[in-house]
């Protein structure tokens, strides 16, 4: 009796293990690059498709003139195509803007991939490096969109620090088309975000988001976030937090919440 019962547990157990090894590869936790503006050099795993979605609001007062309201719905779609590659498309699929005119519809798409030049050995704390190219799909029309291409590339770290903290670095260049005039405009990207995991499930997340100007007559802007991050599960995880642009043209204020989730294969 004891001899059969061993030999099924051996059968069974390395069956159900097998069954289970692809949850478990998933089970990593989910880090979504939302709700900040800093991506993040972590990569979706293998055969995975994440969902990362939201709703924003934003509020700016420009020159004495009209306040300008904006709201926005926010989809990103990402998919791990290898270990060191992920895929992803990102975008706006309605935008209501209020202001001198009322402008409804839908926003730019963008288009990137995630490749991951270097992953430190386990325990030496080393930078997390990827990087990201991109290029915007102009499928909005003006005055939301700048109805041109633009495309750029960013660099990626994502260190891990004592405490439960870790920091998120970008640095990036883009070619943005122009509206008013031909050609394009060299643009520049610097940012960091500090994450905090205040519990296991429970994280708070602190940027500074530095861009030069989209506009020939425009200025550089430099934006702060506060935000916070609840995991559900360890693939579900719930955000919320505010923006606002401390030097240059950009909302006064934003406000936004929103949802994640991963599916495997």
């Amino acid at each position: 009796m004891y001899d059969g019962r061993l030999n099924f547990l051996v059968a069974v157990i390395p069956s159900v293990l097998l069954c289970l090894w692809p949850l478990a590869a998933l089970a990593q936790g989910i880090n979504p690059d939302r709700p900040d503006l800093t991506t993040s050099a972590e990569l979706v795993p293998v055969g995975a498709l994440q969902i990362e979605t939201g709703l924003e609001y934003e509020r700016a007062r420009v020159g004495g003139g009209p306040t300008q309201h904006q709201f926005s719905t926010q989809a990103v779609l990402r998919a791990g195509l290898a270990a060191v590659l992920e895929v992803s498309l990102e975008g706006e699929p309605f935008v209501w803007q209020r202001g001198d005119h009322d402008s409804a519809g839908s926003g730019d798409y963008l288009l990137g991939l995630k490749y991951r030049l270097y992953a430190p050995p386990e325990g030496s704390g080393g930078p997390l490096v990827a990087v990201k190219p991109f290029v915007k799909l102009p499928t909005a029309r003006a005055p939301i969109g700048s109805e041109r291409l633009d495309a750029g590339a960013l660099l990626l770290l994502s260190i891990g620090l004592p405490w439960g903290l870790s920091l998120d670095v970008n640095a990036g260049a883009a070619a943005l088309g122009q509206r008013r005039l031909e050609g394009f405009l060299p643009k520049g990207v610097a940012a960091g975000s500090l994450s905090w995991a205040v519990t296991e499930r429970l994280s708070t997340i602190t940027e500074l988001f530095f861009a030069t100007k989209d506009e020939r007559d425009s200025r550089a802007n430099l934006r702060t976030t506060v935000a916070l991050l609840y995991k559900l599960t360890p693939l579900m995880a719930v955000d919320a937090g505010m923006r606002t642009t401390l030097v240059g043209p950009g909302p006064d204020w934003s406000a936004f919440v929103g949802f994640s989730a991963r599916f495997g294969r």
